[in-house]
């Protein structure tokens, strides 16, 4: 992330009411579900990497982008440590984490069992879920009619605040709205064909409305807050900007296993007169007037509110003696049609002056980066940035809060203090690509103690990911001592200066087009130990690096080098939220070819560390045995909600023979003549052969191929390459899972 962009998330933060968010000592006994509670780290168990691939350099600084086709591999040393493999308790689905069977309502399976069971011991650390979105709609739970109906898309802009994406009815958080032709440009990415010159401004904004709301209706709008402003990370750092945030480009689709769908599209304005008009030389006009139709020495002004817009003058005693008509209260010179003049944010004036009468406004060709005001009012402002982008935060919102069934008013938004926090997804490939799931805490300057996790980052070849922690130090640029300071303004007001303190690690695809065609699922493990914090950092549950007390990192040009180790206090004390955007530094030349992208994320989870506890391992009851599960009195076995991070089947199924079988077949349902596929595509999900002579004579049937097994919903992913093995017994459909020898 650019230093521009960390500012503004601490002025981001800093705008928002942190009193209403919960203090760690409150959170962690309060808000369980949501803010995690601090919990010791088990022993490090995962055997020593056996694993040759290609690891890239040990420090990445996103400040500084590598270049990904010249990326120096590692020393074989520096290999990352192998998740385990241990499968014994592989078999359970992933999203098996609570028991929610409830066929069995006898008293048999009650805290009788709980009585007898000690303190729980697991040879590796367990997790259970705090918070899980799969984008697969209502959930079911008391909240959803308010989170996904009555409540509207939210979207947020530094320093605005949060408010509702549609811009309707909301003036009092409301920023000064985008012009008309921002609202138009969006919409053309989805809908190109409208004729938009013959839509008012009102009808403008309401379709912009619908297209969010229509688009939004199946996200969790308690949980997820949509960025509308100037996209920090779409950037050179050379100054040059390319990308904003807007709320059309966010998407959830529930088809299949349910997806986040956030776009890069090219939508172009123009950057002269960006108000209409003509000229721009210093002004732009916006309509002209005849010879003499307006007269000097009168004092005309311009009205540009949509019920009367026109230009005005004074009348005299109930007449208007310089032409015009007398409306009741003023004389209407000329009434301007609908979605001509802007009703905020443009001083328009009439010039009578014979040369050139008319009617103008001063021309301001803001930049794609140039969207905030600082006088004499901060309000945002036009975007004529050519690129559209998507990005959503799960901040802990204060506005638009909603009441659970027991009363309580909950906040909007999801942090949490340590614990496992993953995001599977499928990145995308294009020139300026920047896809990003994060982490930022609720409070704290960056980076200091504030810091920054990053939990899965890539560029344009989409080749590589990168996986970083962020964080800084004051020191005396005299002496080179350390000095203690809260942020950096904190260290520049005692003379001190900061180093940016950045460790990272670069992960790169071992088959062609690995990252980018399939998803992934990245993690970070953020535990604390006797010895400090320490981050973990994996890629489909393959442990990639560890970041912890004594790890040294990259520090800023000039810094002290004795300030390189990461100390207990360089690991942040609040809670952190999450981040997902799709950025795109696009230049210039490219900006015409640009290709719509997408970065598709199919869920996101936080965990907390599971204890010793057994009412954590078993809240329904049972006796919790490692890799079974919690055994009841009569022997029945219900899933745990405390689980190993392990699974090697990121993508469905049970590991066999190193392997993921998603599939067994009936018996004699496959035949050994057929070359039998799998298409994913979910619109006909399953195992195919082709026709014989336009027949189908080893069962199944279909109009083009013969489908002998049509899948379920979401079984199967796209980007995954399943093979049907005729020779196991059952013979059944697998794919190798990624990572893994």
């Amino acid at each position: 992330m650019s230093h521009i962009h960390r500012q503004l998330l601490l002025a981001i933060a800093l705008s928002l009411p942190l009193s209403a968010c919960p203090s760690d000592s409150a959170t962690s006994d309060t808000q369980d579900t949501v803010f995690a509670p601090d919990t010791a780290d088990t022993a490090d168990t995962a055997p020593v990497d056996t694993d040759t691939r290609d690891s890239g350099p040990a420090d990445f600084d996103e400040d500084q982008p590598p270049d990904v086709d010249t990326a120096p591999d590692a020393a074989p040393d520096t290999a990352p440590d192998v998740a385990d493999t241990d499968t014994t308790d592989d078999t359970a689905p992933d999203a098996a984490l609570e028991d929610t069977d409830t066929s069995d309502t006898s008293s048999g399976d009650t805290a009788e069992t709980d009585t007898v069971q000690g303190p729980v011991a697991v040879s590796r650390t367990h997790w259970r879920v705090t918070f899980e979105d799969d984008f697969r709609g209502p959930t079911g739970k008391p909240s959803d009619d308010y989170c996904y109906g009555e409540l509207k898309p939210q979207c947020h802009i530094w320093p605005g605040g949060s408010f509702d994406c549609d811009l309707v009815g909301d003036d009092r958080r409301a920023p000064i709205e985008p012009v008309r032709d921002n609202f138009i440009a969006a919409l053309k990415t989805l809908l190109p064909d409208r004729d938009y010159a013959a839509m008012s401004l009102g009808e403008v904004k309401a379709l912009y409305g619908q297209v969010i709301r229509d688009r939004l209706a199946n996200l969790d709008k308690c949980n997820w807050t949509l960025y509308t402003m100037v996209n920090w990370m779409a950037t050179d750092y050379q100054g040059h900007w390319s990308a904003r945030f807007d709320a059309t480009q966010v998407e959830v689709d529930t088809r299949g296993k349910g997806t986040l769908r956030l776009y890069a599209t090219r939508a172009p304005m123009q950057t002269n007169c960006i108000f209409g008009g003509a000229g721009g030389d210093p002004n732009c006009q916006i309509h002209a007037f005849a010879a003499g139709a307006l007269k000097v020495g009168v004092n005309y002004w311009v009205d540009p509110n949509p019920g009367w817009p026109g230009v005005y003058y004074a009348p005299t005693g109930g007449t208007c003696p310089n032409g015009g008509t007398f409306t009741g209260v003023n004389c209407l010179v000329y009434a301007f049609p609908p979605n001509v003049l802007e009703a905020r944010d443009v001083s328009y004036w009439a010039d009578a002056d014979p040369r050139w009468p008319g009617v103008y406004y001063a021309n301001r060709a803001y930049a794609c980066r140039d969207n905030i005001d600082y006088s004499p009012d901060l309000a945002f402002r036009n975007l004529t940035c050519p690129i559209l982008n998507g990005g959503v935060m799960s901040f802990p919102m204060t506005n638009r809060l909603w009441t659970d069934p027991d009363g309580v008013v909950q906040p909007r938004g999801v942090a949490q203090r340590r614990g496992r926090f993953e995001a599977k997804a499928k990145i995308p490939k294009g020139i300026g690509a920047f896809p990003a799931t994060w982490l930022m805490p609720i409070e704290g300057g960056w980076p200091y103690k504030g810091g920054e996790i990053d939990v899965m980052e890539a560029r344009d070849a989409a080749d590589e990911v990168y996986q970083t922690y962020h964080n800084g130090k004051c020191y005396d640029p005299t002496t080179k001592q350390r000095i203690d300071a809260e942020d950096s303004a904190d260290c520049a007001r005692k003379g001190g200066a900061t180093t940016h303190l950045s460790k990272g690690f670069t992960t790169r695809q071992r088959v062609s087009d690995e990252f980018w065609k399939r998803d992934h699922l990245y993690a970070v493990e953020w535990t604390e130990t006797p010895a400090g914090d320490r981050l973990d950092y994996f890629i489909n549950n393959l442990k990639v690096g560890t970041i912890q007390v004594g790890t040294s990192g990259t520090l800023t040009e000039g810094a002290p080098p004795q300030l390189a180790a990461y100390e207990r206090d360089n690991f942040p004390t609040s809670p952190f939220y999450w981040i997902l955007n799709h950025s795109t530094w696009v230049g210039a030349n490219n900006q015409a070819s640009f290709a719509q992208q997408t970065f598709a994320i199919d869920y996101v989870r936080n965990y907390v560390a599971c204890g010793t506890d057994p009412r954590e391992y078993c809240p329904q009851g049972g006796r919790f045995v490692e890799g079974t599960g919690c055994i009841g009195p009569n022997g029945r076995v219900s899933p745990s909600p405390c689980q190993p991070s392990a699974r090697p089947c990121v993508n469905g199924g049970e590991l066999v023979g190193g392997r993921c079988k998603v599939w067994d077949f009936a018996p004699g349902q496959i035949a050994a003549a057929p070359a039998y596929w799998v298409d994913p595509d979910p619109q006909w999900p399953g195992v195919y052969y082709a026709k014989v002579n336009g027949a189908c004579p080893y069962g199944g049937e279909g109009t083009v191929n013969c489908q002998i097994v049509g899948f379920p919903e979401g079984l199967v992913e796209t980007g995954v390459s399943y093979l049907v093995d005729k020779t196991t017994s059952p013979p059944g459909v697998y794919y190798t899972p990624d990572f893994r020898d």
